[in-house]
C-alpha cells in the first residue's frame, strides 16, 4: 500500500481522480441505498423546479432548474440528486486543486483538497443538493478564475470569472459576499490593481451583470421577496447564534484536524519540506478563504440577527489549502501519504456512519426521521384517495407544506403543481382559478398552515398513518392529514 500511494503522489492527478471516485461513489451510495424519501430541501427543489421560474419567495431557484432539467432528461427524480449533489462537490474540488496547484505545487494542492473530506460541510450534510451545495463550484471556481485572471491575464479568464461570478449569485444571492472579496483583492494587491486599467475587469463586470439580469429582473417585479424572508429567517435565529457562528464553523473542521494531525502534519519542521508559498498567494487564501465568514459575522454583529449555522457552507473550499500553505515547513512524501490514507479513511467512514444512521437510527430510537418515511406509499394512497373522492379526476394541484406536498406524485412523468403553504403569493404560478377549476388535494403534516384553513373553510379534513420499511413495534407511525377540494362540478364521494 506505502509503494502504491508513493507512486500515486508522484502523479497527483491521479490521486486527485482516486479522490473524487471516492467521494462521489461513497457519497451517492450511502442515501442511495438508506433512503425512501429523498431530503427535505431535494423535495422542494423539486416542487420548485418543474415550474420553470428563475427565483422562489426563499431564493434563486437554479438548484431546482437543474433537477427539473435531470429529471426531463433521464426520467427519474429522487435519487438522481444524490450524484447532481456529488458532481457539483467533486467539481469543487477540482477547482481548488487547480487553485492551489497554481498557488503552491500539485502535491500541496491534493493534499489540501483532500483535507476538505474533513470539513462538515462535504459530508454529512452533501447528499442533500440545495443552495448551500449549488454555491460551492461556483465559490471554487470564482477563487480560481480571479487568481489567473489578476496573474496570467487573457481576457478568457476574465469571461470566465463574470459567468461564474454570476452563477454564483443564481446558486444564492449570499454569494454577493464573495464578490465583495474579490473586489477587495482587487484593490488590495498591487498586480490586481494594476489589471484596473485593462479591460479585463470591467468586461468581467459586464458579463456578470448579464448573467444576473433575470435574477434582477424577476427582483424588481416581486418586491425582492428572497430579502425579506432572509430578514424573517435572521430575526428568527437567536443572536446567539450569531456570536457562535465562528467556533461552530471551527468545529465542523474538527475531523480536518484530527486528520491533519493523524497525518503528522502538526510535526516539526523538516529540511526535506518544500520552500513556503509566497506573501501574495498567502494573502489571497487568506482573505478568500478567512474573509467570508468574518465579514458574515460582522454583519450579523452590527445588524444584531442571528445567523444560521449552514450559511457558511460555501465559504470554507478553501480551508485546505489554507492549512497546507501555513504548515508548508511539516510538508513531506510520507506525511502526505498519510494525509492521503486519511481522506479515503474519513470518507468511507463518515459515508458507513450516514448509511447506518439513516438506514437503521430510527429502528433504535422509534421516531423516523424525513428520509424514512414511505415516499411511494405515502404518494400512492393519497392519490388513490383523489381519485376516489373525485370520480377519476386527473390531480393536477396538491396544496400544503412543502414537504408533504413535494411528495405526492414525486416520481410521475407529469407531477401535479404545487401550492406553497396554499399561499398564492408564495406560488405566484396558481391562481384560485386554477383550484376552483381544477380542485386539489391538500396535505400537510404537523400543524395545519395558516393560509391552509382560509383555503379549505369547512372541508372535511382526514388523516392516515405510515410505518416506514423494517419498523419495530416501537417505530412511531408518520401521520399525514388531508383534505380534498374537488374540481369543478365535482363533489368528493363519501
Amino acid at each position: 500500500m506505502t509503494s502504491f500511494l508513493a507512486r500515486t503522489l508522484e502523479r497527483p492527478e491521479r490521486a486527485l481522480w482516486m479522490l473524487i471516485a471516492a467521494q462521489f461513489a461513497f457519497w451517492s451510495l450511502a442515501p442511495l441505498l438508506s433512503h425512501s424519501a429523498p431530503p427535505l430541501d431535494v423535495v422542494d427543489e423539486y416542487a420548485t423546479g418543474r415550474e420553470g421560474v428563475v427565483a422562489i419567495f426563499k431564493h434563486p431557484n437554479l438548484p431546482g432548474l437543474v433537477l427539473e432539467g435531470v429529471r426531463q432528461v433521464t426520467g427519474f427524480a429522487g435519487w438522481p440528486a444524490y450524484f447532481v449533489s456529488q458532481i457539483f462537490i467533486v467539481v469543487t474540488f477540482a477547482a481548488v486543486y487547480a487553485l492551489g496547484r497554481d498557488l503552491m505545487d500539485s502535491r500541496r494542492a491534493l493534499i489540501g483538497t483532500a483535507l476538505l473530506t474533513g470539513v462538515y460541510f462535504f459530508s454529512w450534510p452533501s447528499p442533500e443538493f440545495n443552495h448551500n451545495v449549488a454555491q460551492m463550484p461556483f465559490w471554487a471556481l470564482t477563487a480560481l478564475a480571479l487568481w489567473r485572471a489578476t496573474t496570467r491575464g487573457g481576457i478568457g479568464w476574465w469571461v470566465l470569472l463574470g459567468i461564474v461570478a454570476g452563477l454564483s449569485l443564481w446558486a444564492k444571492y449570499s454569494s454577493a459576499i464573495l464578490l465583495l472579496m474579490a473586489a477587495a483583492w482587487m484593490l488590495y494587491d498591487a498586480e490586481a490593481r494594476r489589471k484596473l486599467l485593462t479591460p479585463g475587469p470591467w468586461v468581467t463586470a459586464l458579463v456578470c451583470a448579464a448573467v444576473f439580469a433575470p435574477q434582477l429582473l424577476w427582483l424588481l417585479e416581486n418586491d425582492f421577496q428572497p430579502f425579506a424572508y432572509a430578514a424573517r429567517r435572521a430575526t428568527s435565529a437567536d443572536f446567539l447564534d450569531t456570536i457562535g457562528f465562528l467556533p461552530i464553523q471551527l468545529a465542523h473542521h474538527i475531523p480536518m484536524f484530527l486528520l491533519m494531525l493523524c497525518a503528522g502534519l502538526f510535526g516539526k519542521r523538516t529540511a526535506e519540506a518544500p520552500a513556503p508559498p509566497d506573501r501574495r498567494a498567502l494573502h489571497y487564501l487568506l482573505l478568500m478563504g478567512l474573509g467570508p465568514p468574518v465579514v458574515l459575522t460582522l454583519i450579523g454583529l452590527v445588524s444584531v440577527s442571528g445567523l444560521r449555522t449552514a450559511w457558511g457552507a460555501p465559504m470554507f473550499n478553501l480551508s485546505g489549502l489554507l492549512a497546507v500553505a501555513l504548515l508548508t515547513p511539516r510538508i513531506v512524501a510520507r506525511r502526505a501519504r498519510a494525509a492521503l490514507m486519511g481522506a479515503g479513511a474519513v470518507i468511507l467512514i463518515t459515508s458507513g456512519l450516514y448509511f447506518g444512521h439513516m438506514r437503521y437510527g430510527y429502528q433504535l430510537t422509534g421516531e423516523p426521521l424525513r428520509g424514512n418515511w414511505p415516499q411511494a406509499e405515502i404518494s400512492a394512497t393519497l392519490q388513490e384517495q383523489w381519485r376516489i373522492a373525485t370520480g377519476d379526476a386527473p390531480l393536477r394541484i396538491v396544496a400544503g407544506d412543502i414537504w408533504t406536498t413535494g411528495l405526492i406524485g414525486l416520481h410521475d412523468r407529469a407531477p401535479p403543481t404545487v401550492l406553497i403553504n396554499g399561499d398564492y403569493q408564495i406560488s405566484p404560478w396558481l391562481t384560485p382559478a386554477d383550484v376552483a377549476r381544477d380542485g386539489a388535494l391538500v396535505v400537510w403534516s404537523g400543524g395545519e398552515p395558516a393560509a391552509l384553513q382560509g383555503l379549505l373553510g369547512d372541508t372535511p379534513r382526514n388523516e392516515m398513518d405510515f410505518l416506514p420499511d423494517r419498523a419495530t413495534a416501537s417505530t412511531q407511525p408518520v401521520t399525514v392529514r388531508y383534505a380534498i377540494i374537488p374540481p369543478a362540478g365535482g363533489q368528493p364521494q363519501p
